[in-house]
Parts: structure tokens; sequence; C-alpha cells
């Protein structure tokens, strides 16, 4: 964190139109630690307070989408009076009583949904030339037991323009029983009305066949929450697919070697379905070098049986499979010290295998997810060669007093180094576009190691002072900028064994500004 700039300055003769002075700017006070390295969510200390990295990457994952999707649709119906009739105030209004649409689920037959979120608009043109009462249901939909149902009044016909009525219902919460009036149907839903003239009325109302009703029942947006059925025989493929890999997002060059990791595939079923799982690649992907490696082992073409998962009074009882991935079995080792920053991967999935053998009873829960992950568990014991890290830190130096007459001046780093090995720092200066305008130092600069004992462990620290001079150009460069980036490259060239990292590790660094300046009297 900066400090406060310091001023000591020598008395001049009055008569003098300026006077030469030194500043003393201390620019940067920070200490990094392996944190700074590492997010401290995937670090973990041992017993012994050795460092770990304990970590998970997502590579697939099946969801309610994946099974099916509930489209909009509309329940539209026209209804002629079939006659002529005279109704009396109060009187029911001859016409079908419900009516049904059935959604078009390849392969997929659904006999439950409770709704997350949707809605249906109920909408009434009528030619009737009185007010008429509506009692609109959707019988299959209820809500603590009890169907959903509205009273509804619809304007009578004036002249040749019909009365309308229309309106949005909001289904959130509601469960909607699928199978049909009678019960034998499959993704069906329903609806029911009944309709009179209204008690208002004055007098007798004709009716004729002209006299029609157009009734539109619109579902969209439905959205489950959880689904029951049947969810098909089906085969899904990812096609050549990517995950982003987020460990090493700081590490933008260099190598690095690993004493031992420790891998699993896992598979996690919340979903009451069984599935067979084939797994086609899965490749380890360095961007920045364009270094692939594809994972050699058995799991690669093999198929993996996935049990569903059951349920019992609302709690869901999820089936797991894991699969050790190690130095014995596979090149998981090689595949992580390429650095990378995504994995490839290609599978395909198929659904119910053997059928419908739970007897239409799959289930899904719109939030548990059938997932696909690598979990990873590295002890920090690594030979580093070159291996770069960069962060990007603030900068404010302000110009006051007078101090953009700069003559000429330095910028001292002081680091006292806890790690076990040499490092070389670099500083960037970034302008306002975050474009490099220029640097600081040399990477011909070396930060001495720390001392270690017979264990290979720090007993203290080792400070290392680097200076370099700073020209009145580059001083003007420092004012405009507002952000650095430090690139710290690190060896453990002098040990030839695996260094392990402690939790106590850490490296300060200060960076202090002295520089000569010129005061104008005015």
């Amino acid at each position: 964190m900066a400090s406060p700039l310091l001023f000591s300055s020598c008395r001049k003769e009055m008569e003098q139109p300026s006077w030469d002075t030194q500043l003393l700017a201390p620019l940067i006070d920070a200490s990094m630690t392996i944190n700074n390295i590492l997010p401290d969510s995937i670090l973990q200390t041992n017993a012994d307070s050795s460092m770990k990295i304990v970590f998970s990457s997502e590579l697939y994952k099946i969801n309610m989408d994946t099974l099916f999707n509930i489209a909009d649709t509309t329940i539209h119906n026209g209804y002629a009076i079939p006659g002529v009739f005279t109704l009396v105030p109060g009187q029911v209004i001859p016409f079908p009583s419900s009516s049904s649409t059935t959604y078009a689920l390849p392969g997929v037959e659904l006999r439950k949904v409770i709704v997350k979120s949707g809605f249906v608009t109920f909408k009434v043109k009528s030619k009737i030339r009185e007010v008429t009462n509506y009692l609109y249901s959707i019988p299959c939909a209820t809500l603590g037991g009890v169907p959903f149902s509205r009273y509804i009044t619809v304007p009578p016909r004036v002249g040749s323009a019909p009365g309308i009525y229309n309106q949005t219902f909001d289904l959130a919460g509601y469960t909607i029983n699928l199978t049909g009036p009678a019960g034998t149907q499959i993704n069906t839903i329903y609806t029911s009305l009944a309709a009179n003239i209204s008690t208002t009325a004055l007098d007798t109302v004709l009716v004729t066949p002209s006299d029609s009703l157009i009734i539109d029942n619109t579902f969209f947006d439905l959205v489950p929450y959880y689904a029951k059925g049947y969810f098909g025989n089906n085969t899904y493929s990812t096609g050549v697919s990517e995950s982003s890999f987020t460990l090493f997002d700081r590490i933008v060059d260099g190598t690095i070697q690993l004493e031992d990791v420790d891998f699993n595939f896992s598979i996690e079923n919340p979903i009451g379905l069984d599935a067979r799982l084939y797994i086609d690649n899965i490749t380890s992907v360095n961007s920045r070098t364009g270094n692939t490696i594809n994972l050699s082992n058995s799991l690669i073409g093999s198929p993996i049986n996935i049990n569903r998962a059951s349920e019992s009074g609302g709690l869901i009882y999820p089936t797991y499979a894991n699969f050790p991935l190690n130095t014995s079995n596979s090149n998981i080792k090689p595949m992580i010290e390429n650095l990378p920053d995504k994995f490839g991967y290609s599978m395909q999935v198929i659904t119910n295998p053997l059928g419908n053998i739970s007897g239409s009873n799959d289930f899904i829960y719109s939030d548990r997810l059938l997932k696909a992950k690598l979990n990873m568990e590295i002890p920090l014991s690594i030979v580093a060669n070159n291996l770069t890290l960069a962060d990007t830190l603030d900068l404010n130096i302000s110009q006051s007093n007078g101090t953009q007459n700069i003559n000429d001046g330095s910028i001292t780093l002081f680091a006292n180094n806890g790690f076990p090995f040499d490092a070389k720092l670099q500083m960037y200066l970034l302008n306002e576009n975050n474009t490099i305008r220029d640097s600081i130092f040399g990477y011909a600069n070396t930060i001495v190691e720390a001392p270690i004992n017979s264990s290979l462990r720090v007993i203290g620290k080792k400070l290392t002072k680097i200076t370099v001079p700073i020209s009145a150009d580059k001083m003007n460069t420092l004012y405009d900028t507002k952000k650095v980036v430090m690139k710290v490259k690190f060896n453990t060239s002098s040990q030839p064994q695996y260094i392990k990292i402690y939790s106590e590790y850490s490296i300060d660094i200060k960076l202090v500004g002295d520089f000569n300046y010129t005061i104008q009297l005015h």
C-alpha cells in the first residue's frame, strides 16, 4: 500500500529562483504468500503445515433441459351455439365443457410436473349480446390439493365488435397431472369451462349459431421444478466440447513438475433414471502453448453404467461412481503438468438403456443435476523452471508540490524472500487502456532464495536489494500509470529435489522511489 510522499530539503538563499531537493516515495508495500499465487479456496494445510491443492472441475452435466423441454402451446377452440335458444339471466350457455392438448415430447412420457415458473393466458371473444360469466378451471393443476379455477366476466358484443376478456395467471407452485381426464394419457393438460348469462341481465337473451365463442388457453414459459414419468431411451452426445479450468490462471509461462497427483473421475446422479456413459476422450488443453495431451486410461471407450437415484419422503438419495486416475493407471500427471486452462471432452450418454424398468417412475428435480467431474488432490511439492506468475496491482503517484520537475532518481526493490526458490521480478506499467507502456526491472536481477535445512524447509528469510535508475521521462510515465503488472519468475534449479510449500512461506516486497527534483520559486 502506497504511503504519503516524504520530503526533505536544504535552505537556499532567497534570491535564488529555484532549488533542488530530494523526494523519498514509498510506492508499494506488500506481502505475498501462496494465497497470492493460488486461490485460497482451493488450498488446504496438512498436519505438518505443508500445502496441497484440493480442486474440482465440472466436465459435463445432465439437467431437465437435456431430457425434455415443455414448449409454449395454445388450446384454441371456436364454439358456435348449437341452435337457437332464448336464455334467461343465470341460464347455462350450451357448449362443450372441456378441451385438452398433448405436448410433443419425443420418447418422453410425463405423468406429473410441479411448476417452478410459468403462466397461462385465458382469452375469450364473445359474440353474445349480453354479459356472460365463466368458471374457468384447470382440473389437472392443483395447489395444496385445490384445482386451479377462476370466475370471469366477459363483456357483451357491441354491434359487430365482440366482447373480449384477456387475462394471464401465474401457475408457479402448481402440481399438474398430465395423465388426462381418465388418467390414461401422457403429456396431456386439459381445461374445463362453464358459462352462463349474467344474473344481472335485465331480460332474456336470444342466442343463435352466429353467436360464437372463441376461447384460447395459452400455456407459456412452463419450467418444472419436478417431473415424473418415463424419460425415454435416448442418446445424447456432447460433441467436441470444452470446460474451463481455472487452477493455473495466474501462470503465464514456464514449466512445473509435480511429485504426485491424486485424481478421480466422479459421477453424481440425483436423477431417477439409469444411464450408460461412453467417454470418447478427455484432453488437457494449454491455450497459451497450444499443447494438448489426451487421457490414457481404461475409462476411454468403455461403458460406464450409472444407477438411478431414489426418493423417499421428499428426500433424494443420489448414486455415486468414482474412478481413480493416478500415476500407475494413467498419464494424469503429465496432463496436469501441461498447466491446462481447459479440458476438452467428447461423451455419449444413453438414458434408460434397459427401457422403462421403473414403470414410468423416473423423476428429476430442476436443481439437482447429474454431474461428471474431475476431482484432484495435489501436494504442493514441485520443481519449477522459469514458472512465471502474473498479477495486477494499483499504483497511484500524485504530482504535487512541484514534483513534476524530476531531474533524476532511482527505484529500489527490497525483497525479503521466505520461499525456497529464486525469483526474478519485472513490473510493467499500463496505460488507461491496460496496454504496456514501459517496464521498471529486468529479469537479470535475481531475488535470492531463502535458506533451508536438511529437510528442505525454510529456516529464515533472505533480503535482496535491487536498485534501478529512473529518468525524468520514465518518471512522467509513472505519473500517468494507474496499474502495474507484476510478473515473478520462479526457479528451483539450485535444488534437484521436489520442494514442498508450507503455509507460513511468504515474500515481503517494498518498492521505494528516491528522486531529485526542482521546486520553482514564485
